[in-house]
């Protein structure tokens, strides 16, 4: 233990392995030490008084968009990763539909380390699986890509989607390298017929987004996906589900031996079909919002665990872009900015509303998503050995969502505007560095690290439970 050294102390410690009163003491970044020792205090240089508060393993999240390089106007680096830490979350791997998107290793070094010098908190970056990327897949990987990205339905066409040639070729070549295949799953037919019907129709009111690509649409589509997947053996990850139908084909597949994951995202799980008409532009992202039946569904998979991950999948674009969307909603862009109000309001739902157990969320938010990714067990629990990620919450204070007075993304603006919460996140420490606290980020930019899939994610031995210093 060679630097200053900081203890977590008086917290209840919510982790994947449980639920206890225990202190922490963080060395070089890991922590060293947890459990009910006195003496974890005292070998502290820097004591964090977490009394009253629960202390998770810091959020991952593997789906972000912050447009930078290209749409810096909208969201970078430094905003992206500032609204995330604040919201709990200590790593992030983002996407790379940037401008121009990521398709080459040179584009993807470029990126890395642009982003490295922005970062506040740690980062990784996924590849492409699309036609032009495809002989630079191997390089990518070897660049640092965990993985690469696909899009069945219409992107751009800087970033055009895959015909299933293309998808199976993508997969083949990600099975080689021993790397994840994530993938943006809606039937390009059946969605480009729905646009075509609503259009027939002059419908432009915000339901007619929905009913231009309903669940069937991405139903389809996944199923289609991990047929695919399990031809070729490749781990694959169907992002931002919106359907119970989904998540249970994923569930099959997986009872059927691939190695397969499904993710879901805070709208999908806390907004329906009465704020799409409400927030019209606003509530406008792909999969759609859903009737209530269906995110009654989503939850019951969420509880039981069918549901893999909690993912932002955080779409940042300015006021000016979405307002046109009150005209005529297909004018508006598709996404959503929700990445600082993630954690906190699902945990909330979760835990107050619905008798989730703390030590499963931190599972859904964490470390589930380590282990998919490869960061386990590193990162995504509290363990000697792991980095020391961490995210104090207090959950009794209730606050409600102000994203002009509260978010640190470039343009604040919040589907969830006016939702009160009983989960708020005063504290967030990436590798032992408080980098926010009470809404503040307190670090400079490059604070973070780029996660690189060569990297050693061992942890050191993993010890029991409440394992003391």
């Amino acid at each position: 233990m060679s630097g200053p050294r900081t203890a977590v102390c008086g917290g209840t410690v919510a982790t994947d392995y449980g639920v206890f009163a225990a202190d922490i003491l963080i060395a070089d970044g890991r922590i060293a030490a947890v459990g009910r020792d006195p003496d974890i205090a005292r070998r502290a240089d820097e004591v964090i008084d977490a009394s009253g508060l629960v202390v998770l393993p810091g959020a991952i999240d593997p789906h972000a968009h912050f447009e930078d390089p290209g749409h810096t106007e909208r969201e970078d680096f430094t905003t992206g990763t500032s609204a995330a830490a604040a919201g709990g979350i200590t790593t992030v791997v983002e996407h790379p539909l940037t401008y121009p998107p990521v398709t080459t290793a040179q584009l993807y070094r470029e990126k890395r380390d642009m982003a490295s010098a922005k970062v506040v908190c740690d980062f990784g970056l996924w590849g492409a699986l699309c036609a032009p990327a495809l002989p630079e897949m191997a390089a990518q990987w070897q660049e640092g890509a965990f993985g690469f990205k696909a899009f069945m339905p219409f992107s751009e066409p800087a970033y055009p989607h895959v015909n299933d040639a293309e998808f199976v070729h993508g997969m083949e070549n990600a099975k080689e390298l021993g790397a994840l295949v994530l993938v943006h799953a809606e039937s390009d037919a059946l969605l480009q017929a729905g646009l075509e019907r609503m259009q027939a129709a002059g419908r432009r009111d915000p339901l007619a987004h929905h009913e231009s690509r309903p669940a069937f649409v991405e139903e389809e589509a996944v199923h289609r996906a991990l047929y695919l997947a399990r031809h070729v053996g490749v781990r694959i990850q169907i992002v931002h589900t919106s359907s119970p139908e989904s998540v249970d084909l994923v569930a099959d597949a997986r009872a059927r031996g691939l190695r397969a994951t499904a993710e879901v995202c805070p709208h999908h799980l806390l907004l329906d079909l009465d704020d799409l008409v409400r927030l019209g532009p606003y509530g406008r992202c792909a999969p759609a919002l859903r009737p209530r039946e269906l995110v009654e569904g989503m939850w019951q998979r969420v509880l039981d665990g069918t549901l893999d991950s909690l993912v932002s999948d955080h779409c940042a674009y300015t006021i000016e872009e979405k307002e046109p969307g009150w005209e005529d909603i297909f004018a508006a862009p598709l996404g959503c900015q929700v990445m600082q109000e993630t954690v906190p309001l699902v945990l909330d739902e979760a835990f107050h509303r619905r008798g989730m157990s703390l030590d499963a969320f931190a599972r859904f938010s964490s470390t589930n998503a380590a282990r998919t990714i490869g960061l386990y067990p590193r990162k995504g629990t509290i363990l000697p050995g792991a980095d020391a990620d961490l995210a104090l919450f207090d959950l009794e204070s209730e606050w409600t969502v102000d994203a002009k007075s509260q978010q640190l993304s470039k343009n604040p603006w919040s589907p969830f505007d006016g939702r009160t919460s009983r989960a708020r996140c005063v504290r967030t420490l990436v590798r032992g560095i408080t980098v926010h606290r009470d809404g503040e980020i307190v670090v400079p930019p490059g604070t973070g690290r780029f996660l690189s899939v060569h990297d050693d994610f061992a942890a050191a031995p993993v010890a029991a439970a409440g394992a003391a210093a």
